[in-house]
């Protein structure tokens, strides 16, 4: 046999031997579906155990269990438990948070072109998306009440001694003061960020007593909904009038 005729057999059975470069694309894309599935079950999971148990009953070791794998496969998607949660608690924040973002900032935007009863129309629509989120999961928003930090000095210090879901709640309060000074900036008006918080605060308090109320069956969503939007046409007129007005 010739040279060249050796060499072309060993050319074909290298090239039999040798995986092509679509075949591992799939392999590769088929793993990468498979961990981003199992990521997601672990997610899941998590948020399933906290909504049971709260803080107090999360482990590593219950969560992959709900996930369906062993504990020791947690570390090939998380690197920590608290990883797990922070990651869980920006989605729930954002899921929360987008779909009413805007409908606040305009609310508070228009406030001066709005009539009293267009205000509350806009008011009541914000606070149902409020009490409909809450009410997805009441079991979930009892326990990150429950969970939340309240004597530390600072926003600063809760965030550092209790990352994850047991911060969400200061964290989305973070977010509302954000959304409120961006209305006011778009209604060219400025105020103090402590008259914000203040504002922020106070109107959190009532909505998270009345979410409670109502699951309680204390009294209905709508006499709820109806009694807060009339409180807040009161309390951000309070706070509006309050601020500066730039020309």
């Amino acid at each position: 046999m010739k040279f060249y005729e050796l060499f072309l057999i060993s050319e074909c059975i290298l090239i039999a031997n040798t995986p092509n470069k679509m075949s591992i694309e799939k392999v590769q894309t088929k793993r990468e579906l498979a961990k981003a599935k199992t990521r997601r079950a672990l997610l899941k999971s998590a948020l399933r155990l906290y909504s049971l148990e709260g803080a107090q009953g999360m482990s590593m070791n219950k969560i992959a269990k709900g996930a369906g794998i062993a504990q020791p496969s947690f570390y090939n998607h998380f690197e920590s438990l608290e990883a797990l949660q922070n990651e869980l608690s920006a989605q729930l924040k954002d899921n929360y948070l987008s779909p009413m973002r805007l409908a606040w900032v305009n609310m508070l935007k228009d406030y001066d072109v709005l009539s009293k009863e267009q205000f509350n129309q806009q008011c009541r629509q914000c606070l149902i998306m409020i009490f409909d989120s809450a009410f997805e999961n009441i079991a979930l928003f009892q326990h990150l009440l429950e969970d939340r930090p309240r004597f530390s000095d600072s926003i600063e210090n809760q965030s550092s001694l209790n990352n994850g879901l047991g911060n969400l709640i200061t964290e989305i309060q973070e977010e509302w003061t954000e959304i409120f000074i961006q209305g006011l900036q778009l209604s060219n008006r400025t105020c103090e960020r402590s008259a914000v918080n203040l504002c922020v605060d106070m109107a959190a308090a009532q909505v998270h007593e009345l979410i409670l109320g109502c699951h309680q069956q204390r009294y209905s969503r709508q006499q709820a909904i109806a009694t807060l939007s009339i409180s807040f046409d009161a309390l951000f007129a309070n706070f509006l009038h309050g601020s500066n007005t730039s020309q």
